[in-house]
């Protein structure tokens, strides 16, 4: 019998014949995995066999809707947001996994730049996350520019990544193009402020842009190239204007099957910007074998390539 399987049956065992408890380390993590961090830690109250096992838990996921103010006071506010930074420094430096499989922030304005940079800095470069996860609270007017790593050997095992509410700038299109991240497959930004008119990837797979635009414009003018793709979701923000620059480019060599997915944002209503920009767009698409078209003001299009 394994080691690991033996000293959970005895730490069962010693906690009254806990027959959760008695399952295997890995099985445990994966149970925890679902939690926040914070809800993680609180596991260590039921009993002697779960006091350590957040420490280990390959997955972090901090944040900050669990430590919200009080009331609306600038006094209250700052006491939270005190209260996560306390908790995150705590969490960090003493959680153990030697490698990170999954890495999930959810930060609101309160917190600095610099905080949430360190965070993300000890996530990819010290636990080599696998997947990474920035998301900003819908605040208005401010927004964050997250700083990802540029080398290489930092983001070797980062193959998904997720994005919201952050801006993003020709320097994270440098990134994408380059080789700072080395192995990612899956990227998602949704309602990022966008700012680079391109994004070019030899290795991305599947790609989701939701209501990203340059917000200080209407127009939405991006090519994207990715000769690996074999996803594509567009969701293009209400009233955004297409214009001919916008194209995409993927599915080719390194991929056999590529499906496009295409709709707009409009809060149930189904219609969007005018049909006279659906040309443009369409005709923008290369190599795709499966379109769909959806909530437009005509009815639904799913075409099949013959081949």
């Amino acid at each position: 019998m394994a080691e690991g399987a033996v000293s959970s049956k005895r730490a069962a065992a010693a906690d009254g014949g806990d027959r959760l408890s008695a399952l295997h380390d890995d099985l445990l993590h994966s149970i925890i995995s679902f939690l926040s961090s914070r809800q993680a830690v609180q596991t260590t109250v039921l009993s002697r066999r779960w006091r350590n096992l957040w420490r280990s838990t390959p997955c972090l996921h901090i944040d900050h809707r669990e430590f919200a103010a009080k009331s609306p006071a600038a006094a209250d506010e700052q006491a939270a947001c005190n209260k996560l930074l306390r908790f995150a420094s705590s969490l960090l430096e003493a959680h153990r996994a030697p490698v990170l499989e999954s890495f999930r922030l959810h930060v609101g304005a309160q917190l600095s730049p610099f905080s949430v940079n360190t965070w993300i800095r000890r996530g990819i470069v010290d636990s080599r996350a696998a997947a990474l996860e920035i998301a900003m609270a819908p605040t208005g007017a401010y927004w964050f520019a997250p700083s990802l790593p540029r080398d290489a050997a930092a983001a070797r095992r980062l193959t998904t990544m997720r994005l919201c509410r952050v801006r993003l700038d020709g320097a994270f299109a440098d990134q994408l193009r380059g080789s700072s991240f080395p192995v990612l497959e899956d990227l998602a930004l949704a309602r990022c402020d966008c700012a680079l008119q391109e994004m070019s990837s030899p290795t991305l797979r599947s790609l989701v842009i939701d209501c990203c635009q340059r917000f200080s414009s209407p127009i939405v003018s991006r090519s994207v190239t990715a000769p690996r793709l074999a996803s594509l979701q567009l969701v293009f923000p209400k009233h955004a204007t297409i214009q001919e620059a916008f194209s995409v480019n993927g599915g080719g060599a390194g991929s056999s099957r590529f499906r496009v997915s295409v709709a707009p944002s409009c809060g149930g209503d189904y219609f969007c910007f005018a049909y006279k920009d659906m040309p443009a767009l369409l005709g923008s698409l290369r190599n795709v074998t499966t379109l769909e078209l959806w909530r437009f003001s005509y009815r639904t299009v799913r075409i099949h390539s013959p081949n």
